[in-house]
């Protein structure tokens, strides 16, 4: 078989010869798929203002964008159209299996699941992603098309939509139910629903140096590792107008120094555990004693949807800590089971670890309560 399509996936293999490299279409990846939502569940959350959502139109070949919230979709829903909503695993927590199977890259690259609902014909035209992305077919068939890295001209058929103007592909494949496509950044790509059909899009992030920059920034501004340049004993220069190469060296340096940091580590960490979480604070807050007696009564808690909890051990300069949505919860290394079990994502109870859970753990779970990052588990 040619080697970007797959009859079965082995993540070693993936991981080896796909990520990052090339992509790959992965055949029944999940089998016997379901949708765990509809177009009417996507109509819903595009209605909402604190949800990214668009519809992308074609009507005869002219383009519309009309970004939500969707107050009127007969308006909006004109030719061939596709609803994209952001972000569907922050407000459904049914979607959360189609991203299960992807935990071998880890949590902090993970950006968000959209999805896609589009009628026949419809697509949002060719076009280059500068992130990692796994196209998982719902329901209908969609044809994909992928093509090579190149310099593409790019084109801008409406001024909220880039297109690129066109490629030769390497792939051309029509997807149906539980199929999956794997494409790279920087490879163009084009979708075109053959029946109307939904696609889940896990797309992943990548940061650049300006949003490196961007913590190291903030870090910074909070007075951490804030230091002035000094040149002490300074030798005499031939001219004022000259600058020096240990005078550039020195400052490049002081930067790096500020990199190096402690505090740097913590501004990445928390740049890294950031995921834009909607906060659903309880409107009466619980106390670090209510949480403990129906812990021990036996009461089961689960994060809120879309929410995934980082980890540092404690090794190689790193703290002990989770980290979620961009605030640290340091914890002792006797609680790490605890803390483990916490970040799993899985359904937390008393049962979960021999030992019995810390002061510590606790009131982070109490914390974690009260902001509306984890609930109490009604399955």
């Amino acid at each position: 078989m040619n080697n970007l399509y797959l009859e079965h996936f082995d993540r070693d293999t993936f991981l080896s010869e796909y990520w990052q490299q090339k992509p790959v279409v992965i055949k029944r990846f999940f089998p016997n798929y379901v949708d765990p939502v509809d177009e009417n569940d996507l109509a819903g959350l595009a209605q909402e203002a604190e949800v990214d959502s668009r519809i992308v139109s074609n009507t005869k070949g002219q383009w519309d964008v009309a970004q939500g919230p969707i107050e009127d979709f007969d308006q909006a829903c004109k030719g061939q159209w596709t609803l994209l909503v952001q972000g569907v695993d922050k407000y459904i927590q049914d979607v959360a299996p189609i991203m299960t199977p992807f935990n071998f890259i880890p949590h902090w690259r993970l950006d968000d699941l959209m999805v896609s609902y589009a009628t026949q014909g419809a697509g949002v035209g060719a076009h280059i992603d500068q992130y990692d992305v796994f196209l998982v077919q719902g329901k209908g068939k969609r044809r994909w098309r992928v093509g090579k890295p190149d310099n593409y001209a790019e084109i801008l058929p409406h001024p909220k939509l880039r297109q690129i103007e066109g490629f030769e592909p390497i792939i051309d494949v029509v997807v149906e139910p539980g199929d999956v496509v794997y494409v790279p950044p920087g490879w163009p790509h084009d979708g075109e629903t053959i029946e109307d059909s939904l696609t889940y899009s896990v797309g992943y992030r990548a940061p650049d140096n300006l949003q490196l920059a961007e913590s190291l920034a903030m870090m910074l501004d909070r007075g951490e590792a804030q230091n002035r340049y000094s040149d002490p004993k300074r030798a005499p220069q031939r001219a004022p107008y000259l600058v020096s190469q240990n005078d550039v060296a020195a400052l490049k340096l002081q930067l790096i120094n500020a990199i190096n940091s402690d505090g740097f580590t913590l501004a990445l960490l928390e740049a890294m555990s950031e995921q834009g979480i909607p906060e659903y604070p309880l409107d009466t807050e619980v106390t670090l004693q209510q949480v403990s007696n129906e812990f021990a009564a036996g009461i089961s808690f689960a994060p809120a949807p879309g929410v995934r909890a980082l980890i540092t051990e404690g090794k190689h300069g790193l703290p002990r800590a989770m980290f979620v949505n961009g605030t640290q919860f340091n914890f002792a290394k006797t609680d790490s089971e605890w803390f483990e079990a916490l970040a799993s994502g899985n359904v937390l109870n008393a049962t979960c670890c021999q030992d019995a859970p810390s002061f510590t753990f606790l009131e982070t779970l109490t914390t974690l309560l009260n902001n509306g990052y984890w609930e109490w588990y009604e399955g």
